[in-house]
């Protein structure tokens, strides 16, 4: 299948075993080609079910709807919140959407506010975009329940 030339190895361009390789890497770039539009029509036709299931129940619940998105809104202090955090990690390199959970706990850690408000604004962030919460992970809850414990060790202080 190689042919020497000048000194090093090329490939016999015009051989029957060079030309059965080319051939199987086409069809299997053609086959990944069909699997991927045909993964893209599935997921449109999803979509559109979607859309169509959201359209016919939307009239029907909309005082719920209204009163779901009411407590679904995220606060002024809440973006404030991510912005620091989406700072710190553009800084470390890291992205902040969706972020790690080392992120939150790295931001938390750095923090001299409070951990618990500052995890849920990006815990809400996450779910408002339809990101999984790193703020589930146990890093992070070890980092808020830490900083609940050192809170009440504070007020108990203050109140002695």
């Amino acid at each position: 299948m190689t042919t020497k030339v000048s000194g090093g190895l090329l490939p016999d361009f015009e051989s029957e075993e060079f030309r059965q390789w080319w051939n199987a890497v086409e069809e299997q770039e053609e086959q990944q080609r069909k699997e991927a539009a045909d993964e893209e029509a599935r997921e449109a036709a999803l979509q559109r079910l979607y859309d169509t299931i959201d359209a016919n129940l939307s009239p029907h619940l909309k005082a719920e709807l209204a009163a779901e998105n009411e407590t679904a809104r995220v606060t002024p202090k809440q973006k404030a919140d991510f912005a620091a955090f989406r700072t710190l990690c553009t800084e470390w390199g890291m992205p902040y959407l969706p972020a790690a959970p080392q992120a939150v706990a790295l931001f938390l850690a750095e923090g001299d506010t409070d951990a618990v408000r500052r995890c849920k604004s990006i815990s809400v962030i996450h779910r408002a975009v339809g990101e999984s919460d790193p703020c589930e992970d146990v890093l992070v809850r070890a980092i808020v329940r830490q900083a609940r414990n050192e809170a009440k060790v504070n007020s108990n202080q203050e109140k002695a």
